[in-house]
């Protein structure tokens, strides 16, 4: 079971994407990127050589001051990192770094401590239990650092997988929300653009609306839609997809679906994650009786901005399952499995190690 998290926009990848450089398959189109990644600095001194650093790494550099970093994380997400000159950090920033540490154990925090480092400074990052400490006077080793601590596996990167637009959305869209809001990477991966249920310039402009709106990478492919389970390299081209992203946490289609492309998907993700620590299944319309839950996320801060995401899909919008009421409807009866909740979304439970699909 999940606990609530506070709703907050994005800020989560790098100016091109979480794969980054990573060469994707053929026949897989990066039709959408999201915002890029912002670190927060605390620096009396000249910034330059973290700035430098940072940059480097494709972050967004902030400098704020200690009084106002709080306020920047409850408006805007979880940045990449926070790195702080020990010579920034007296008694009153320290306080402040500490109920900032308390409120997002999955910030990661570097402190920057030269040979002429404020002693009572460094005292008080090592105090808090910042890890990282490296002299800002050698810049190959604050950049492996900062390297190290951006890429740790505390960084949740998530890979939602769906054979038709509008299948993410309909199974974990509120979920995906959460995720954005705590500052996780998100990445949609879409198998076909859904011709034999509309025009597929249609619905490739609404799959990208819907990815923009929810803050997301857009990995679409042009496979046959209704044929999924004759395409014999799907499950090759889901494996290359994952060694782009490289997930920590997978949504999936549940086995236990009527649609043979769901149920092609679901298989070939199933084989192409089987190194991915979380992998959850997720109920869509065609789901059979046989769909059996057993993880309840709650979206009650989401599931507004889930009808609104949902609206983007126009030219779906005579199918009953995405009448706003009945989406409701669906979060309202799946809550009753949560205590003092109103709207939650299903999973089956294919895998989870207990780490990076809690949102704290």
């Amino acid at each position: 079971m999940l606990d609530p998290v506070p709703s907050s926009p994005a800020t989560l990848s790098d100016g091109s994407s979480p794969t980054g450089g990573a060469v994707l398959p053929d026949g897989v189109d990066r039709a959408a990127t999201p915002p890029q990644r912002v670190a927060v600095l605390w620096c009396r001194r000249t910034a330059d050589t973290a700035l430098r650093a940072l940059t480097s790494l494709d972050l967004i550099p902030l400098l704020l001051a200690p009084a106002d970093t709080e306020e920047f994380l409850a408006t805007s997400g979880e940045p990449s990192v926070l790195v702080v000159d020990c010579d920034a950090l007296d008694a009153e920033a320290a306080d402040v770094l500490a109920r900032i540490r308390a409120a997002h154990p999955r910030l990661s925090v570097c402190a920057l401590a030269g040979a002429d480092a404020s002693r009572d400074g460094l005292l008080h990052a090592l105090r808090i239990g910042v890890a990282e400490v490296v002299d800002p006077a050698r810049p190959d080793d604050l950049a492996a650092v900062l390297t190290k601590v951006v890429e740790s596996p505390a960084h949740v990167r998530v890979l939602a997988v769906g054979a038709h637009p509008d299948d993410v959305e309909i199974g974990c869209g509120g979920t995906l929300l959460r995720h954005r809001d705590a500052g996780h990477a998100v990445t949609v991966l879409t198998l076909t653009l859904g011709d034999q249920g509309g025009r597929p310039t249609d619905r490739r402009r609404e799959a990208v609306g819907a990815a923009t709106r929810l803050g997301a990478e857009l990995l679409l492919a042009d496979l046959a839609d209704t044929r999924l389970d004759e395409e014999v390299g799907l499950t090759r081209l889901v494996e290359e997809v994952v060694a782009a992203v490289r997930p920590t946490v997978v949504y999936v289609h549940s086995a236990a679906d009527q649609h043979q492309d769901h149920r092609a998907v679901h298989e070939a993700v199933v084989v192409a994650t089987r190194r991915v620590p979380e992998v959850y299944c997720y109920q869509s319309p065609s789901s059979r009786v046989g769909f059996s839950p057993t993880r309840f996320v709650r979206v009650d801060d989401t599931v507004g901005e889930k009808v609104d995401l949902l609206g983007v899909y126009r030219s779906q919008s005579a199918r009953h399952y995405l009448e706003p009421d009945l989406v409701m409807a669906t979060a309202r009866y799946w809550a009753r499995q949560l205590p003092h909740i109103r709207h939650a979304e299903p999973f089956e439970v294919h895998r989870a190690s207990g780490d990076g699909a809690d949102l704290h």
